[in-house]
């Protein structure tokens, strides 16, 4: 539908003609045999057919004489032209007896006349002279007979012609009054959009039609909505909607309205059969939405806002995150394919927009893990332990809190503790040495140090430096022991993952008893893989024969002869396997590796004996 209205096609016309009068043509009482006569222009239908038969009949005959008919037989015929359109011509016949229609079905076809051949054959006959013969009664009773036989064979003839042209008129009248339901106007069971068009003229048609789908247009409305309150509205306008109401109403038209009569007769049978309906074309112009649905993608869409990570030495590992913001957007490709549907049924509704959820790039979940704990390992701290033993491992536990380590950095427990000297806080208390328990600055801190070499093995790290004790620890199993001395002994261990690693130490007591700590953080292990010690003990060596020593100082045995103060007990040795042990993510073991044998000698034990000999008394003589 244009701005200027729907197109209509304009209904043919044919030049209206004047119908003419019949010819009429009288055969007289001295005429012996008339011709058919017609109008001018086609025979339809019986009537060319009878006309061709007449004709080839009158050839065959044409020299042959009949008899005339009596002047009562006299007949009228009456033919009409055909219709414009080539409708089939009415003919009327009207008569007497049937002599005379017997004679008219042997007349030729056409606009002839009465032919002179048939005067003289029908003129009376002379009388002859009354010397002649007369005719026998018998002969002449014959003559009578085949005379009477002849006229009822023309009455036969001209009854059927009756019949026939009775029936032919009636077809004619039922065509005519079939077709005058559409003069001007549609034919009965003619649809456009449901709409009837019976007996409405083209113009009508397309007013009702036109208002319809205007209406339709004006009315038809999609609300796209979005879960925070905001619409857009997309209209018939927005679209360019149009219907091509001409087309439709055309096409129906001319049903009924071109061709022959007979073809347009037939047209008008076959919607009483069956209705004709259709239904308007829409138009629309899809632009219009996509430029409406990028303006609403972008208010919807939104930019996902990633996490991050921000350093704050207030927390450990040394760093808060922010949250990630996931984004929004709107698929316009699938709600085009639906707005189209919905167009295409002139579906009005509201359609809610549901953008699909963006992700982050980067979420908090994922920074956070990328830190991870990697081991927590502690050692208990022995009830008995002197006050100088408890303050050296709080030093030397504080000393790794909070240390970060490089990818790809070596860290030495030596230069982290620095030297154990009272200048640097630390304490006297008793420790192994070479074999044997003494007392110097800093004891107790070998128990840090195995305590921090278990951390690194459960954290995946690689240790470059590492020694056992020469006796087996009480806060370790054999064999996860690692000893330092300030001047030859170290623990040193590598960052070999491809992040910073983090360290947390703890001192701290539950009760009445301490506890050595370390947390190690880091990036987690590719394969999920946590990993630990085990020993295995190989063989355990005997304890050696007692030794002894010499109580200088007298300050537990004083005389040679006094019983041996024990210093130290002997201890059995040992023949230690380690494994490192790799487990699955569900605590399960993958591998089980030899990484080393570790032998701790047998200790025989120590006692004091004195180095005064005791004097031996004079023997009592009796005297004074």
């Amino acid at each position: 539908m244009s701005e200027t209205g729907p197109r209509r096609r304009r209904r043919p016309q044919n030049p209206v003609q004047e119908p003419e009068t019949p010819h009429r043509i009288v055969v007289d009482s001295d005429l012996d045999e008339p011709d058919w006569l017609v109008s001018a222009g086609d025979v339809s239908g019986a009537a060319s057919r009878r006309a061709r038969s007449m004709k080839t009949d009158r050839t065959e005959k044409k020299d042959k004489p009949e008899q005339a008919p009596a002047a009562k037989d006299r007949a009228a015929v009456r033919v009409r032209k055909p219709e414009p359109e080539g409708e089939a011509g009415e003919i009327l016949l009207t008569g007497g007896a049937g002599a005379r229609s017997a004679r008219a079905g042997q007349t030729r076809a056409g606009t002839g006349s009465v032919g002179s051949t048939a005067k003289k054959s029908t003129a009376p006959a002379k009388k002859k002279s009354t010397t002649t013969k007369k005719k026998s009664p018998k002969k002449g009773g014959g003559k009578q007979l085949r005379g009477a036989l002849l006229r009822l064979l023309a009455a036969a003839v001209v009854i059927t012609l009756c019949v026939v042209g009775a029936a032919g008129g009636a077809r004619l009248v039922q065509i005519k009054q079939t077709l005058d339901q559409g003069d001007g106007v549609f034919y009965p069971n003619l649809f456009v959009n449901d709409i009837p068009l019976e007996g409405k003229t083209l113009d009508e048609a397309a007013a009702s039609v036109t208002q319809q789908v205007a209406s339709l247009i004006a009315s038809w409305r999609i609300t796209l909505r979005t879960q925070d309150g905001r619409s857009w509205d997309i209209t018939g306008e927005d679209l360019r909607m149009q219907y091509d109401v001409a087309d439709q109403l055309d096409q129906l038209w001319a049903i009924g309205h071109t061709g022959s009569s007979a073809d347009r007769y037939e047209q008008v049978k076959a919607l009483m059969e069956e209705p004709v309906m259709r239904y308007t074309t829409l138009t629309y112009d899809m632009s219009m939405v996509n430029q409406i649905l990028t303006q609403i993608k972008s208010e919807v869409d939104r930019a996902a806002v990633s996490a991050t990570r921000v350093y704050d030495d207030s927390v450990f590992p040394p760093y808060t995150y922010t949250d990630d913001v996931p984004g929004q957007e709107l698929d316009i490709t699938g709600l085009n394919e639906r707005i189209c549907a919905m167009v295409d049924q002139l579906e009005s509704g509201v359609v809610d927009l549901t953008p699909t959820t963006v992700q982050a790039p980067v979420t908090r979940a994922q920074l956070e893990g990328q830190i991870v704990k990697l081991s927590t390992y502690e050692t208990k701290i022995a009830t008995s332990s002197t006050e100088g033993r408890f303050e050296n491992i709080r030093i030397g536990t504080e000393k790794f809190d909070r240390l970060t380590i490089k990818s790809g950095e070596s860290v030495s427990f030596n230069k982290v503790t620095g030297k154990r000297t009272t200048a640097n806080g630390f304490q006297v208390a008793l420790e192994l040495a070479y074999g044997q328990y003494v007392e110097g600055v800093g004891g107790g801190i070998c128990q840090v140090s195995s305590t921090l070499y278990n951390a690194v093995i459960n954290a995946g790290l690689e240790v470059t430096k590492r020694t056992q004790h020469s006796r087996p620890s009480s806060y370790v199993p054999l064999g996860l022991d690692a000893t330092v001395s300030d001047d030859r002994l170290d623990f040193v261990f590598k960052n070999t993952t491809s992040a910073d690693i983090y360290i947390e130490s703890k001192y701290y007591n539950k009760g009445k008893t301490y506890y050595c700590q370390f947390t190690i953080y880091g990036r987690p292990d590719p394969n999920g893989y946590t990993y630990k010690l085990e020993s295995q003990v190989r063989e355990t060596l005997a304890i050696p024969e007692p030794t002894y020593e010499k109580d200088t100082n007298a300050q537990y045995v004083v005389y040679t002869d006094d019983e041996p103060y024990l210093k130290s007990k002997g201890e059995e040795g040992y023949v230690v396997d380690v494994y490192l042990v790799t487990m699955d993510s569900k605590g399960l073991e993958v591998s089980r590796e030899l990484k080393y044998t570790d032998t701790y000698k047998a200790a025989a034990p120590v006692y004091y004996v004195g180095v005064t000999v005791r004097e031996t008394p004079a023997p009592y003589t009796g005297t004074d």
